[in-house]
């Protein structure tokens, strides 16, 4: 198996210099920025898009406004459990909460969301009501089709968790409360992915 995939969600407020930091994210080597801000309307959105690079913004994925996509050179759309599919021939993923919201996933995604998995790091009181060993077992049946989309891991997502989540056949994560609660979100997404790149080879090893 191949390493596993590192996105990063965005805080649900704004932070400040959010779109440098964002920016640098990227460089580092960051493959998708989910843009998702709930409380905020698609202009707020739209000024944040004007301030990222053209070489750069097709790299960030859009949450809850999908007529952003009509406006800027996104990499897709991010949909939650309940909306329809957009037509689009760009990136499309969708949030999954439920272990039977699987068996209705659509082939046509290129990824989902599932979580939590852990004890959320960002949303008090929020935790899985699902056990480890159960998603383990629906992902296992799951990926036996190679047409289903990947699976990312999300909630409480931490470095001392990586391991679980390899032997649980997961293909990514996707980072929220570690990224935006450290002092450094740069720095914490660069130690991640050097701890995501150990622990891949040391699982390697040993399967």
């Amino acid at each position: 198996m191949s390493d596993l995939l590192v996105v990063v969600i965005s805080s649900p407020t704004f932070k400040e210099g959010e779109s440098k930091i964002v920016c640098k994210l990227l460089g580092k080597g960051l493959s998708r920025f989910h843009l998702r801000k709930p409380n905020h309307t698609a202009i707020e959105l739209a000024k944040f898009l004007d301030k990222i690079p053209k070489d750069l913004i097709s790299r960030i994925i859009i949450h809850r406004k999908p007529e952003l996509l009509n406006d800027y050179n996104v990499g897709g759309y991010h949909h939650t459990s309940r909306e329809l599919l957009q037509k689009t021939s760009r990136i499309r993923s969708r949030s999954l909460h439920r272990l039977k919201e699987f068996d209705k996933c659509e082939k046509e995604l290129d990824y989902v969301f599932f979580g939590p998995i852990f004890k959320s790091i960002s949303k008090v009181g929020h935790k899985p009501k699902i056990k480890l060993s159960e998603v383990q077992k629906k992902l296992q049946k799951f990926k036996s089709d190679s047409k289903k989309p990947l699976v990312f891991a999300l909630g409480g997502i931490r470095k001392s968790k990586i391991s679980y989540l390899l032997d649980s056949e997961f293909d990514g994560v996707a980072l929220l409360g570690s990224i935006w609660g450290k002092p450094s979100p740069f720095l914490a997404f660069t130690e991640f992915s050097e701890a995501v790149k150990i622990q891949s080879s040391r699982f390697k090893s040993r399967s």
